[in-house]
Protein backbone atom coordinates (compact mmCIF):
# COMPACT_ATOMS: atom_id res chain seq x y z
CA UNK A 1 0.00 0.00 0.00
CA UNK A 2 1.33 3.42 -0.79
CA UNK A 3 -0.65 5.67 1.58
CA UNK A 4 1.24 6.90 4.61
CA UNK A 5 -0.50 6.84 8.00
CA UNK A 6 -0.76 10.13 9.84
CA UNK A 7 2.18 10.48 12.17
CA UNK A 8 1.20 10.53 15.82
CA UNK A 9 4.79 9.86 16.78
CA UNK A 10 7.83 8.42 15.03
CA UNK A 11 7.57 5.23 17.12
CA UNK A 12 3.81 4.85 16.85
CA UNK A 13 1.97 1.82 15.56
CA UNK A 14 -1.14 2.26 13.47
CA UNK A 15 -3.65 -0.58 13.67
CA UNK A 16 -6.28 -0.71 10.93
CA UNK A 17 -9.23 -2.74 12.24
CA UNK A 18 -12.26 -4.11 10.42
CA UNK A 19 -15.09 -6.37 11.51
CA UNK A 20 -17.10 -8.86 9.50
CA UNK A 21 -20.75 -9.14 10.56
CA UNK A 22 -21.79 -12.44 12.17
CA UNK A 23 -22.94 -15.28 9.94
CA UNK A 24 -23.83 -18.74 11.26
CA UNK A 25 -22.83 -17.86 14.82
CA UNK A 26 -19.42 -16.35 14.19
CA UNK A 27 -17.95 -13.05 13.12
CA UNK A 28 -14.48 -12.11 12.00
CA UNK A 29 -11.99 -9.36 12.58
CA UNK A 30 -8.99 -8.27 10.59
CA UNK A 31 -6.12 -6.05 11.68
CA UNK A 32 -3.26 -4.59 9.69
CA UNK A 33 -0.44 -3.22 11.86
CA UNK A 34 1.65 -0.48 10.22
CA UNK A 35 4.58 1.50 11.61
CA UNK A 36 4.86 5.29 11.41
CA UNK A 37 6.94 4.99 8.23
CA UNK A 38 4.15 3.11 6.46
CA UNK A 39 5.67 -0.39 6.62
CA UNK A 40 3.25 -3.25 7.28
CA UNK A 41 4.35 -5.04 10.43
CA UNK A 42 1.70 -7.73 10.62
CA UNK A 43 -1.62 -8.80 9.13
CA UNK A 44 -3.96 -10.79 11.36
CA UNK A 45 -7.41 -12.32 10.83
CA UNK A 46 -9.36 -13.91 13.66
CA UNK A 47 -12.59 -15.82 13.91
CA UNK A 48 -14.95 -14.67 16.66
CA UNK A 49 -17.29 -17.52 17.60
CA UNK A 50 -20.43 -16.57 19.50
CA UNK A 51 -20.32 -12.88 18.56
CA UNK A 52 -23.86 -11.75 17.80
CA UNK A 53 -23.38 -8.21 16.46
CA UNK A 54 -20.99 -6.39 14.17
CA UNK A 55 -20.46 -3.77 16.89
CA UNK A 56 -19.22 -6.42 19.31
CA UNK A 57 -16.91 -7.77 16.60
CA UNK A 58 -15.56 -4.24 16.08
CA UNK A 59 -14.91 -3.81 19.82
CA UNK A 60 -13.12 -7.16 19.95
CA UNK A 61 -11.00 -6.23 16.95
CA UNK A 62 -10.03 -2.93 18.57
CA UNK A 63 -9.16 -4.76 21.80
CA UNK A 64 -7.00 -7.19 19.86
CA UNK A 65 -5.28 -4.30 18.07
CA UNK A 66 -4.58 -2.44 21.33
CA UNK A 67 -3.25 -5.52 23.07
CA UNK A 68 -0.95 -6.49 20.21
CA UNK A 69 0.25 -2.96 19.44
CA UNK A 70 1.66 -2.93 22.95
CA UNK A 71 3.27 -6.31 22.34
CA UNK A 72 4.94 -4.83 19.23
CA UNK A 73 6.74 -2.50 21.61
CA UNK A 74 5.15 0.82 20.77
CA UNK A 75 4.20 3.26 23.52
CA UNK A 76 2.01 5.17 21.03
CA UNK A 77 -0.88 3.74 19.01
CA UNK A 78 -3.51 5.00 16.62
CA UNK A 79 -6.35 2.55 15.97
CA UNK A 80 -8.31 3.16 12.77
CA UNK A 81 -11.69 1.40 12.77
CA UNK A 82 -14.20 0.84 10.00
CA UNK A 83 -17.08 1.28 12.48
CA UNK A 84 -17.78 4.97 13.23
CA UNK A 85 -20.50 4.09 15.75
CA UNK A 86 -18.10 2.07 17.88
CA UNK A 87 -15.46 4.81 17.61
CA UNK A 88 -18.07 7.37 18.74
CA UNK A 89 -18.87 5.19 21.76
CA UNK A 90 -15.19 4.81 22.68
CA UNK A 91 -14.58 8.55 22.34
CA UNK A 92 -17.65 9.50 24.39
CA UNK A 93 -19.74 10.98 21.57
CA UNK A 94 -22.40 8.26 21.75
CA UNK A 95 -24.03 6.31 24.56
CA UNK A 96 -22.76 2.78 25.22
CA UNK A 97 -25.57 0.22 25.29
CA UNK A 98 -25.52 -2.36 28.12
CA UNK A 99 -24.33 -5.32 25.98
CA UNK A 100 -21.27 -3.28 24.93
CA UNK A 101 -20.29 -1.87 28.34
CA UNK A 102 -17.78 -4.67 29.10
CA UNK A 103 -15.83 -4.36 25.83
CA UNK A 104 -16.03 -0.56 26.07
CA UNK A 105 -14.46 -0.59 29.54
CA UNK A 106 -11.74 -2.98 28.36
CA UNK A 107 -10.87 -0.68 25.45
CA UNK A 108 -10.78 2.36 27.71
CA UNK A 109 -8.50 0.52 30.15
CA UNK A 110 -6.09 -0.54 27.41
CA UNK A 111 -5.94 2.97 26.00
CA UNK A 112 -4.40 4.02 29.32
CA UNK A 113 -1.56 1.51 28.87
CA UNK A 114 0.02 3.80 26.26
CA UNK A 115 1.87 7.10 26.47
CA UNK A 116 -0.41 8.21 23.66
CA UNK A 117 -3.41 6.44 22.14
CA UNK A 118 -6.42 7.34 20.07
CA UNK A 119 -9.16 5.62 18.11
CA UNK A 120 -10.38 7.09 14.83
CA UNK A 121 -12.88 6.11 12.15
CA UNK A 122 -12.55 6.30 8.42
CA UNK A 123 -11.89 4.37 5.27
CA UNK A 124 -8.27 3.77 4.27
CA UNK A 125 -6.48 1.36 1.93
CA UNK A 126 -5.23 -0.65 4.91
CA UNK A 127 -8.72 -0.58 6.37
CA UNK A 128 -10.04 -2.15 3.18
CA UNK A 129 -7.34 -4.79 3.43
CA UNK A 130 -8.33 -5.42 7.07
CA UNK A 131 -11.97 -5.81 5.93
CA UNK A 132 -10.97 -8.47 3.40
CA UNK A 133 -8.97 -10.26 6.09
CA UNK A 134 -11.97 -10.10 8.47
CA UNK A 135 -14.30 -11.61 5.86
CA UNK A 136 -11.83 -14.42 5.15
CA UNK A 137 -11.38 -15.09 8.88
CA UNK A 138 -15.12 -15.34 9.43
CA UNK A 139 -15.41 -17.89 6.63
CA UNK A 140 -12.60 -20.10 7.96
CA UNK A 141 -13.51 -23.07 10.08
CA UNK A 142 -10.97 -22.51 12.80
CA UNK A 143 -10.62 -22.51 16.54
CA UNK A 144 -7.99 -19.75 16.28
CA UNK A 145 -9.98 -17.02 17.95
CA UNK A 146 -9.06 -14.09 20.15
CA UNK A 147 -11.00 -15.13 23.22
CA UNK A 148 -7.76 -16.01 25.03
CA UNK A 149 -6.69 -12.44 25.68
CA UNK A 150 -6.00 -11.98 29.38
CA UNK A 151 -8.67 -9.31 29.85
CA UNK A 152 -11.37 -11.68 28.66
CA UNK A 153 -10.23 -14.90 30.24
CA UNK A 154 -8.85 -13.88 33.60
CA UNK A 155 -5.81 -15.46 35.21
CA UNK A 156 -5.99 -18.81 33.41
CA UNK A 157 -5.86 -17.14 30.01
CA UNK A 158 -2.99 -14.91 31.11
CA UNK A 159 -0.99 -17.98 32.09
CA UNK A 160 -1.78 -19.64 28.74
CA UNK A 161 -0.85 -16.57 26.69
CA UNK A 162 2.54 -16.21 28.39
CA UNK A 163 3.44 -19.88 27.93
Amino acid sequence: MSAQPSRAHARSVHAYVAAAAPVDGRAGTGVVFVDAQGRVLRRVGRTLPGVTTRELAAFRGILYALWNSRRLGSPWVVVHSDDPGVVDRINGAREVEPPLVGPYLEVRALLHAYRGARVTAGETPWGREAAAIAEAARERDTSDDIEDLPLWGGQQAAELSSA
